[in-house]
This record gives C-alpha cells, structure tokens and sequence, in this order.
C-alpha cells in the first residue's frame, strides 16, 4: 500500500486525505514519501516530484485533486511526476435530484462528497422540492423521506472539510405538486397544477419559512430558488383572486418578494433561466427585468453541437448578466443511463462554456419518473466535468483512465450499461431512446407499443442473454456487498428479464392473430414464467441499490410497478391458458388494433422512440383519480 507523510500539508486537510486514503488505497505515515503543498494565488495546480513530492494549489478542491493524481500515477507505476493543470471554473460540481423519490441518504452523501473532492469539485447541490424538514409545515415532505435539520447539518459539515459547498436548490413557484396533493395545503396554497399562489401573505410566509429553514443548515449564501416551467402561472386561484393579469408582470412581482425574503437571510438566489426564454417571457421587449442580486442558470443537455450552446449563450449575455450553465449527467430515462449522450452533450457544452468565458457549470442528475436508475451512475457525468475543469482541451485516455480510479468503473463498462437502449445497428449513438424501458413495462396483453418494439429487426433474446453473461462478469470483479458488485449484479438481472420480455407482447398478438395456440403455449412457458422469476430477482437488486443510496421512502412505487408488472404475467398467463382450452373464445384485449404510442422524436431513433412515463406505457386506463 501506498504511503504518505503529509507533515508539511495544512493541519485542516490531515482528517479529510486520511478519509481518502481508505477509499483509494494509501495510508498516512512518518515513514511514507513526502507530500509538501504549498498555497498559491493563480488557478494553477502543479504536482511535481519523486521522492519529495510538492503540490502548488490555489483551493481546496484542488489539493484534494491533486493527492489522487499523485495516488493513481504512482499506481500506474511512475516513479516520478510533473504535472500541471489550469483551473477552468471557479465552481463546478454535481446537482443531486432528492425530490423523485429517492432521497439520497447521508451515508452515500458523504461517499459522493469524498468522490467528488477527489476529482476535484467544489459543488454540490441537493435538488429539494419539499425533502426538508420545515418547521411550521408537517405536511412539508410527509411521507416522502424528507431530510431533517440534523442530517442536512451532517451532510454540510462533512462536506465543509473536503472544501465542497452544498447549495440548497429549491422550488419557489412550480413544481411542488406533491406538497399541494393534500387537501388541507393545496386550499391555502395552490394557484393551479402544481404552481403556489403567488402575491399573497400565506405564500410569502410560506417561501420565508423555506428561506429560515434552510438558512439554518447550510454554510452557503447561495440558493437554488428552480422559478421553471410554471407556464400556467396565474390562471387558476390567482386569477380567482386577482383577475387575469400578464404572467410576465406576475412573474415579476413574485421575483421582487422572492429578492426582498433572502436578502433577509442574506442569501443571494440563482433561477433557472427559462422564464427569460420561454414562449411566455416577453424579454426581448424588455418586460421582464432580471432584478439586481439574483444569478440566471442556462441548462441544456440535449444538444450535441458547440455551435448551438455557443449562440444560447450569447443569446443570455444580452441580459447582462454572467451566465451560469448546468448540464447533464444522463440517468433519467428509465433503468439504463446513457453515458453516450453525457460524453457528448457535456463535451460540446463546456468547449463552449470555456469558448465563451462561463465559469460556473453543474452536472445535473435527474432522476425523472422515479429514480430508476442507480444513482451512482452520475459519477461518469462527474468525472468528465472534472476533466473540463481542469483541462482547456480534455484528454480522452486520461479521461477513462481518471474515471476508473475515480469510480472503480472501466470506461468499457460503463458503456454497457446503455446498451439495453442502443444496439448495435443504431447509426447514431448519443441519442435518448430508452426502448428498454417500454419493453420492461409493456403490459403482455394491452400491449401500447407493439408497433415501435416491432421496428427491432435484431434477435434481442440473444442480445440480451450475452449482456447478461457480459454484467455477471463484470460483477465477480467487485467485493461483495460493494455498490458496485449490487449495480452491475442490478444489471444482470435486468438484461435477463429483457431477454424473455422484450418482444413477449408482440409475440402474443401475433400468434393469436395466427390462432396459433401452440406458440401460445411456448409463449407461457419460455417467455412468461421465466420472466415472472427473473423480475423478482431485479427487484430484489434494484431494492438492495436503493437502500444503499436512498433513504427507503420511495421505494414503493418502484415495488408496485415491478409486483405489478410481475402479477399482470401470472393474470395473462391464465387468460391465454382459458383462451388454448377452449373456455373463452377470444381474448378482448388482442382483438384491437394497435396505434403509435408516441410520436417520432429527433432524438430518438425513428419508430424506436423514447417514451419515459411508466404509467402511459403499462396502461391506457386511469391508475389513480386525480
């Protein structure tokens, strides 16, 4: 094992790189070779030496990135180093979605904070639309796993001593419709959908409340206050109340309180920009005016081209104003993350941001739809912001040599991890088709997307029987109880339930099309138990990833979603048995015919399309009365 004397490092840093030493494999001794580290004032970081190594650091952030590039060369066998790099962003880091479903537990908080310091982060925002405890609202988070004052102290805190911000990043306006579900909230605070009713007492008191609380846990003075996609902004109770007025002159109003209740708590608040850019923002005949204090985000995570965030982001310096930028680290599209269009959206991205003189990037990790996805999966998108952060022009083999030490993860295998979505014949490979998620959920009877699993001309039961062999092997290569030995033995799993699955509804309509009742019967025993089995083993991993992430608040629905995409199995199951043995002569639910589930997406891939509602996919009918 690898040994250090860090006698001449700051005393503060001590604690913090013996944490590291546990997790990438080195100890702290008098004896071990000698790390000096010396503080300077230009954003330049420099390791060089051999027996005596010195580390010249502007930031935090920076020393800790340097002891794991000393950690991984000397790993590699160098006997010496000289390296030099230059700091591109004065703040870069991760935005952790907490508010579906998942709220990610303490625990794994600081196994992230100690991953992302090592990197070389500065930033962490945790993506709270009502998982925080707030005082004077019990209903706030109710049931959903919502952290308390001591566990966002805890996960600040620690990550204080690795030189990472948390930032507390919110909603102000819209998106709280889980908080307005109940009755007894939603009468007092709901305007329509899931937007607040703004410009009254009950709601300013409300965002102070939020504004109090969350001042009271965490160091920074900044605050992520979302103010997005409201677009039926006074047009329900506000309306009732106030008349029907411009949503511009609304949203201006609600900025100005908004401005007025942090500068109470001293906080400055950073929006997410689409209200300047969106179809109902009026900014190009300057009726919406961006108040002083309150910092604009620019998020895109679609585009491929330099070209196109270059002209976004002129497009925002006509407000005068710094341009924050957040992209995306993609595992929000059902089970499978896609690394392909992380790499690049975020290479195109930051060339861009760099070009353009933006300093201030995040990787946002959503987790739509219930956080499906292992929330681990983030790391890959954290990794190759690091790089750009670091880097004018980011070195691909350093890159994949850099995230396996990181994340412990072979570039090569994090790759497969999409492949469930992207097969081989696919021509354009960053795309956000996510078929494996219709085919995991696609009901085998009442089949919606027959027609797009139809356009596969591949044999995806031997495709996915060989992903399968490929992530068990994978997986024999981690420690047991490891998130990584869970994820990839995750994934296994899941590849297995595809292999009898994927093309199980087509399969049944066709052969009761053909009135052939033998293939039938193949059907229930090659396809549909076998299924039924390797869909409880998933469950069992997704449930083991989960808890070493999450909280377990949330969990059920991905619980109810599986069970019931296994009950639906048996109940087909014995509905075609009824219909081979004579006891009813048809089977209602194949006897119509079968539409388009969705339209075509550019970003998708013609027919095979991507279709990320889980709920649309399994069923036409009404699973709850809204």
């Amino acid at each position: 094992m690898l040994s250090f004397n860090i006698d001449a490092v700051d005393d503060k840093y001590k604690d913090p790189i013996e944490v590291l030493g546990l997790r990438y494999g080195f100890n702290l001794s008098p004896n071990g070779t000698k790390i000096k580290a010396v503080q300077g004032s230009e954003p330049i970081l420099d390791i060089e030496g051999k027996d005596e190594i010195t580390i010249t650091y502007q930031t935090d952030n920076d020393l800790f990135r340097a002891i794991g590039l000393i950690v991984m060369s000397l790993k590699e066998g160098k006997e010496s180093i000289d390296y030099r790099e230059e700091k591109q962003f004065t703040f870069n880091g991760v935005m952790v979605d907490c508010s579906r479903n998942g709220v990610m537990n303490v625990n794994y908080a600081k196994e992230l904070i100690e991953t992302l310091s090592i990197m070389g982060h500065n930033t962490m925002l945790l993506y709270m639309e009502d998982v925080y405890e707030i005082d004077s609202e019990p209903y706030f988070g109710y049931m959903r796993g919502r952290y308390s004052h001591e566990e966002l102290r805890e996960i600040d805190d620690y990550a204080h001593k690795f030189g990472i911000e948390v930032i507390p990043c919110i909603q102000t306006l819209a998106h709280l419709e889980e908080f307005l579900r109940w009755d007894i909230i939603k009468d007092k605070y709901r305007d329509i959908d899931n937007i607040l009713c703004v410009n009254t007492d009950e709601t300013r008191e409300l965002i102070d409340n939020m504004f109090k609380s969350l001042s009271s846990c965490f160091r920074s003075k900044r605050i992520h206050v979302g103010m997005d996609e409201a677009y039926n902004l006074g047009r329900g109770k506000y309306a009732d109340k106030f008349g029907l007025r411009d949503k511009t002159d609304i949203m201006q109003e609600h900025l100005e309180d908004i401005l007025l209740i942090a500068k109470k708590y001293d906080l400055r608040p950073i929006i997410w920009d689409d209200m300047f850019f969106s179809g109902y923002s009026k900014i190009e005949e300057g009726q919406l005016a961006v108040p002083e204090g309150i910092d604009l985000m620019y998020w895109d995570y679609y585009n491929n081209t330099k070209e196109h965030y270059i002209d976004k982001i002129d497009q925002r310096r006509g407000l005068e104003r710094e341009v924050m930028f957040a992209g995306g680290a993609w595992r929000w599209i059902g089970y499978a993350p896609h690394h392909s269009k992380t790499e690049v959206t975020t290479n195109a991205a930051l060339s861009a941001c760099k070009e353009k003189g933006v300093k201030e990037v995040i990787a946002t990790a959503w987790g739509d739809d219930g956080n499906e996805a292992p929330l681990s999966a983030l790391l890959f998108g954290a990794t190759l912001f690091a790089e750009h952060g670091y880097n004018e022009e980011v070195d691909n083999e350093g890159f994949r040599r850099r995230l396996e030490f990181y994340t412990g993860i072979k570039y090569e295998d994090y790759m497969k991890q999409e492949k469930f979505d992207i097969l081989p014949d696919m021509t354009k490979k960053a795309n956000t088709t996510n078929l494996s998620k219709y085919m995991f959920y696609e009901d085998p009877l009442t089949s919606l997307c027959t027609k797009h699993i139809g356009q596969v001309e591949m044999d995806l039961t031997s495709y996915y029987d060989e992903l399968e062999k490929d992530f068990a092997e994978i997986a024999r290569k981690y420690e047991e109880g490891t998130n990584n030995y869970i994820v990839f033995n995750m994934f296994k799993s899941f590849a297995r339930v595809l292999k009898y699955k994927w093309n199980m509804g087509l399969n049944i309509l066709r052969a009761y099309d053909n009135n052939d009742k033998e293939a039938l019967k193949g059907i229930i025993e090659f396809q549909i138990n076998p299924a039924i089995e390797a869909m409880e083993e998933f469950r069992q991993w997704r449930f083991k990833e989960w808890r070493y992430c999450n909280k377990s608040f949330g969990f059920e629905v991905l619980d109810r979603r599986i069970a019931g995409n296994m009950q639906r199995l048996k109940t087909a199951s014995l509905i075609i048995e009824e219909y081979i043995n004579g006891e009813i002569n048809k089977i209602e639910e194949l006897e119509e015919e079968r539409l388009d589930a969705t339209y075509y997406r550019e970003d998708g891939m013609g027919d095979i399309v991507h279709f990320n509602q889980a709920q649309k996919i399994m069923t036409a009918s009404k699973m709850a009365w809204f």
